[in-house]
């Protein structure tokens, strides 16, 4: 019997047993009271506890990244849009400001798990999704929120080294087919989708990930789709292609603190192309200058910024200062998985040109423990 059948027949019971209860006008008030008592004790806590379970349940909620809840029904659906009805009027919210959508009715795990994926806990998300029972889900939304979920888990995962890059695909593309042009979550999707592609070495099909986040009409998501795809041309060996989706990037309008920053990266990689082309004395007065003028919280950039350097004086020869370089993302900014990796894979090479090779095995043996499943370890 379902929870809402279960209802249904327990409000029938009360209606019943308050109606001959009050149908008696020699009961006292106090003789009513113990009459629903009894019956409180005959459907016992597991019918109140499903009672309970349908008030808490009986409405979508949209978590957005900044302000107050929004409860409601979820009506509509599209990459840069969701509609919901909230007390009879439909309000829209830019997909670009929606953290997570909880649906009626979906399991508590599953909640627990868009939780935990929103504040990047990735392993944690992993073992609440095992619990989720997909048979117990009959509500579409909820089915492809699942499969959606499930993959991009994954895939964070194997970003770091602990899973199967290909086997995330493979879900992620399940969900793609049936919802990626219905889905809020789609640019989300764009992104990790061609992150992994990257770490499979499939630039070509990255930078077609990252070109469908390009198409979007919010800045951030824009600029950090042109900046990305322009990374995965220069890997694929095509630096002018590259270097035009960079200058687009930084030519665009930028408002927010963070659009701003996809400039700046693209910037950074601007230079990385000039170092390519032999221009490395500009790239380098360049690069220094960002550092001088930029914010040295901004891990993000900054490990780009010094990276980059570390390309330019190994360029030149200058081996010590590129090492000094790398230095700066091995031990400032780790949490920047992508340019410690190229860190590490750059000072494994580079410690051994200075008659240093435990130094040199040390920057290569991390590099396959953190990032077993990263381009730069299969080199």
């Amino acid at each position: 019997m379902t929870s809402n059948t279960k209802m249904t027949v327990y409000l029938s019971m009360w209606h019943r047993l308050l109606r001959c209860v009050l149908m008696r006008s020699s009961c006292k008030p106090a003789s009513i009271a113990l009459h629903v008592a009894l019956y409180a004790l005959c459907i016992g806590i597991a019918g109140w506890g499903t009672m309970a379970n349908a008030i808490s349940q009986e409405a979508d909620k949209l978590y957005p990244k900044s302000g107050s809840t929004q409860t409601g029904k979820i009506v509509e659906m599209t990459p840069d849009n969701v509609v919901m009805e909230i007390r009879g009027n439909k309000q829209n919210f830019p997909s670009s400001d929606i953290l997570r959508i909880v649906y009626e009715g979906e399991p508590a795990q599953f909640s627990r798990a868009k939780e935990q994926a929103a504040t990047e806990q990735w392993d944690q998300a992993l073992e609440s999704l095992k619990r989720v029972d997909p048979k117990s889900i009959e509500r579409p939304e909820v089915k492809n929120d699942l499969l959606f979920y499930q993959g991009l888990v994954l895939g964070q995962l194997a970003l770091q080294g602990q899973g199967d890059a290909a086997a995330a695909t493979a879900r992620l593309l399940e969900f793609a087919r049936a919802n990626a042009k219905t889905s809020f979550h789609f640019y989300q999707l764009s992104e990790i989708l061609g992150m992994l592609a990257v770490s499979l070495g499939e630039n070509e099909k990255a930078a077609t990930y990252f070109g469908a986040m390009s198409k979007s009409p919010v800045a951030e998501t824009m600029l950090q789709g042109r900046y990305l795809m322009g990374s995965a041309l220069l890997t694929q060996g095509k630096p002018a292609e590259a270097k035009k989706a960079f200058s687009d990037a930084i030519a665009a309008s930028a408002d927010s603190v963070a659009a701003k920053k996809y400039q700046k990266l693209s910037k950074v990689a601007i230079n990385r192309c000039d170092i390519l082309d032999g221009k490395t004395p500009a790239a380098i007065e360049s690069l220094r200058k960002m550092v001088e003028e930029g914010d040295a919280t901004d891990s993000q950039l900054f490990s780009a910024i010094y990276n980059a350097l570390g390309l330019a004086h190994q360029k030149e020869g200058k081996n010590q200062e590129a090492i000094l370089d790398f230095l700066h993302t091995d031990l400032l900014f780790q949490s920047e998985t992508d340019m410690h990796a190229e860190a590490l894979y750059y000072l494994s090479q580079l410690f051994a040109t200075i008659g240093e090779p435990q130094r040199a095995a040390d920057a290569k043996s991390r590099l396959q423990s953190l990032y077993s499943n990263s381009t730069w370890a299969k080199k």
